[in-house]
């Protein structure tokens, strides 16, 4: 919800950057990847795996994209993370969501997070 001065007010939970008003793009920095900075990817991969399990009605391959869910978490928070490997992983996801548009967002925040993390280095 906004006022008449852009201000902007979340209940509940938001996960990742938020943005107001036209052309307003929020981006979220400094990502550090197998280390405890790595939060907002937790966070992001927690809400992936419940918005899976709401709409796995809808997903043909919902217990292999939680599979590949689990592969992403560990594979991120390794030492020596395979960024290749990362981004295999996230399409593979991504063609498994298919067109469920709230899954599909989540899938995108944690793609933004993890290229935010190797991009930085």
């Amino acid at each position: 919800m906004t006022n008449d001065h852009n201000d902007l007010y979340i209940g509940g939970d938001s996960y990742g950057p938020n943005a107001v008003g036209r052309g307003a793009r929020a981006v979220q920095r400094g990502v550090s990847i197998g280390r405890a900075e790595a939060e907002p990817l937790a966070a992001a991969l927690d809400r992936l795996r419940e918005l899976v399990d709401q709409h796995s009605d809808r997903i043909p391959e919902a217990a292999r994209v939680k599979k590949d869910i689990d592969s992403l978490d560990n594979e991120a928070h390794d030492a020596d993370p395979d960024t290749e490997r990362l981004r295999d992983t996230i399409n593979r996801i991504v063609a498994r969501v298919g067109m469920v548009g709230t899954v599909l967002a989540a899938v995108n925040e944690v793609r933004e997070l993890i290229e935010a993390a190797f991009t930085s280095h």
